[in-house]
């Protein structure tokens, strides 16, 4: 389960990921100054020790579909500068290191398990300043994996989403998702 504050945050989320996309290979043809990023959706992993946060964002520019994976750490992650993308300060928790989250070995693994084991994303509450639970908060993506590729060595996050593709009853290896206005499954990450 994710605890989500309602806080303030310096830079916006939007913001890192603009910042990031625009360095990005995969978004070279993105002309972010015509159609700037939207958020359409997002969906995060759970951190079992409760420290890290791991979030998957799906953002639009014009009619292209993007997602962007970040994790949120209460302190540096050693060895892993080349995928520090930002600070950033919360209201509530103080500052965070923002990391491109497929070089964070946490969001790696808690992806992969996902996919193997036909898991879910986490479940996501609002919480007072206090971590008390308030409610679910449901207007978010389902993401759910499909079961283990045999042989898959490593898994790989789609950057940019292909809407029209349909995945149901789709073979294992995949996560999948869905949200308020995408009906079918659209394939997000693959193992290989």
């Amino acid at each position: 389960m994710a605890d989500i504050y309602a806080a303030q945050l310096s830079p916006s989320k939007v913001e890192v990921v603009t910042e990031w996309v625009t360095g990005q290979d995969w978004a070279a043809d993105f002309d972010l100054a015509a159609a700037p990023l939207e958020p359409v959706t997002s969906y995060r992993f759970d951190d079992p020790a409760g420290e890290v946060g791991l979030e998957v964002h799906i953002l639009r520019s014009g009619d292209r579909h993007i997602q962007v994976p970040l994790t949120y750490r209460g302190t540096p992650l050693d060895g892993a500068d080349e995928h520090l993308i930002s600070t950033m300060d919360h209201s509530v928790l103080g500052k965070r290191w923002v990391y491109a989250g497929m070089g964070d070995p946490l969001f790696r693994q808690r992806l992969d398990d996902t996919i193997a084991t036909a898991g879910t994303a986490a479940r996501q509450f609002r919480v007072d300043d206090e971590g008390r639970r308030i409610d679910e908060i449901t207007e978010v993506a389902h993401a759910f994996g499909t079961g283990p590729l045999a042989g898959a060595r490593d898994v790989e996050m789609l950057h940019q989403l292909n809407l029209d593709s349909s995945a149901e009853g789709s073979e294992g290896g995949l996560l999948l998702g869905r949200w308020d206005g995408q009906e079918t499954s659209v394939v997000l990450a693959v193992m290989v």
